[in-house]
This record gives structure tokens, C-alpha cells and sequence, in this order.
């Protein structure tokens, strides 16, 4: 029997490609997030918004807002989920919720709800990682991603992952397709604010389907709470230990760029 992180590496079933239509939705859908993204003027939300604020310092909650209307985004083909979610570790260390983070061998330690395993294929410097992981939920999913983090000032950080394969282990259902993720995370005072965008593309489910689903675990929102959940619980940890990157692994190539909003050609 072959060990978790061995099995990784293993293809699994191969995932229906998606449609042109559906692709170019989805892409034009990210150009648009993103822009919105660059240009908000509070780095998190908290930093505008009192009540927000107090529920995180105070309430110690994680809070999960939609980013942009109700979910999900109906595209051709194709489900949107875009969620975000915000969560401050009282007594948390920027810098060792950073090098937590990056510690992308050993993240299902970080994440044992969400992850079985985790393996980091290259990294360019210390801002850049290609990994990949076996997600539980939405179902046992295979997923690589490209990551570019980036130092904003002293006491902030942002990062962008953009999923570049998914794999479903077993039968296809295309509950997740493209999995890309925003994070920020600022120090302040006592403690770190850590806010996440999700943006989901699953296959089209019928209002019965995506509630059944939701009942199993297949729900973007729940997951990305879990996520920040096992984030601060981990980053709070007495003794933690955090290994870096292995000697010897090679440099990743060109970064990943989604395709933007292009419109379709025209065939004669």
C-alpha cells in the first residue's frame, strides 16, 4: 500500500474538460473580482466596518460575507461561489502565520479537518510556491496550485493561489473545478486579522442537488470557515514547529495568470 503523500502524485480520474463558454464566464468573472479586489481602499473589511470589528476582536467570530450578491453566480455551464471570510487570532504572530502557511509539506498538520495531505513540487525564492493537496470536502479532490505571496508593508501581507489542476478521486461530479483563493493578513496590536476570498466554479447543480450537497459537506462557505477555524487554532499552538522549504527543489517556471475576459472568436 502506497503512503498519503505517495498517492498524491497518483492520476486520478481524469475531470471533464470544461466548456469555452463556461471557462470564458469564469475568467471574465476573476478579471472583474480582481479588479474590485485591487482596488478597495480598506486592506480588510474590519478596517472600515466597526461592528465587523468587534465581532472579530471581541466576539472571537469568524465571520462569512458574499463578496459580490447572492451565491452562486450562475454561469453557462457552471456554478460561482464567492465567498469571504475574516478571522483574528488574538495572540497571533504575523510572521509565524506566514511561515505556518508556507509550510506547504506539512499543511494537512495545519488542516486535518480539510486535508489528508500536502506536498510542495517548487518554490522561486520565498514569495513562490507550486503545491499540491488532497482535499476532504467538497469531496476527495487532488488539487495543484501556483501561489505568489507578497510583502506589503511591515506588518502586511497578501497572497493569490490559483488551482491549475483538480482532480476528483473516484467518480467525477464536478462539485469543484477551479479553486482560487485571496488571502490578506495584518498584525495589529494583540493579534492578526486574517481576511480570505474563495472563488468556486463547480459544475451546474439543480436547487435540489447543491441542497442535498450542502447537507454532505459541499458547501463553499462552510469549508472556508473550517479552514479559518483550523488556521487559528493552529497558529495559536504552544511549541510550534515550522520546517522550511527542502534543499535541492527545483524553481517553479512562469507564474499562472488567469485568462481574462476575452471574447469568443468567430468561426467562418
Amino acid at each position: 500500500m502506497c503512503r498519503v503523500v505517495l498517492c498524491l502524485l497518483i492520476p486520478a480520474l481524469h475531470a471533464q474538460p470544461l466548456k469555452p463558454e463556461t471557462e470564458r464566464d469564469f475568467d471574465c468573472y476573476v478579471q472583474s473580482a480582481e479588479a474590485r479586489m485591487d482596488a478597495q481602499t480598506a486592506f480588510v473589511a474590519a478596517d472600515s466596518d466597526p461592528a465587523l470589528n468587534e465581532d472579530l476582536v471581541r466576539g472571537r467570530q469568524i465571520r462569512t460575507l458574499p463578496a459580490n450578491g447572492a451565491n452562486p453566480h450562475q454561469l453557462a455551464g457552471g456554478q460561482l461561489y464567492d465567498w469571504i471570510g475574516l478571522v483574528f487570532i488574538a495572540g497571533g504572530s504575523l510572521d509565524l502565520t506566514i511561515r505556518m502557511l508556507q509550510d506547504y509539506d506539512h499543511r494537512a498538520r495545519y488542516f486535518p479537518e480539510i486535508l489528508s495531505a500536502s506536498k510542495l513540487l517548487c518554490h522561486t525564492g520565498e514569495n513562490r510556491f507550486q503545491f499540491t493537496m488532497r482535499l476532504k470536502e467538497p469531496a476527495v479532490l487532488d488539487v495543484e496550485s501556483d501561489v505568489v505571496w507578497e510583502r506589503v508593508g511591515p506588518e502586511r501581507w497578501r497572497c493569490r493561489s490559483y488551482s491549475t489542476s483538480v482532480h476528483e478521486i473516484g467518480k467525477d461530479h464536478g462539485y469543484a473545478q477551479r479553486l482560487y483563493s485571496y488571502w490578506r493578513f495584518a498584525e495589529a496590536g494583540k493579534g492578526v486579522y486574517v481576511q480570505a476570498e474563495t472563488i468556486t466554479l463547480s459544475r451546474e447543480f439543480s436547487g435540489f442537488t447543491r441542497a442535498l450537497g450542502s447537507m454532505v459537506g459541499i458547501n463553499p462557505e462552510k469549508t472556508l470557515k473550517r479552514t479559518l477555524a483550523s488556521m487559528r487554532e493552529s497558529a495559536l499552538k504552544p511549541g510550534l514547529q515550522i520546517d522550511g522549504p527542502p534543499a535541492g527543489l527545483a524553481e517553479c517556471g512562469d507564474p499562472f495568470h488567469p485568462g481574462g475576459c476575452a471574447a469568443p472568436s468567430k468561426t467562418k
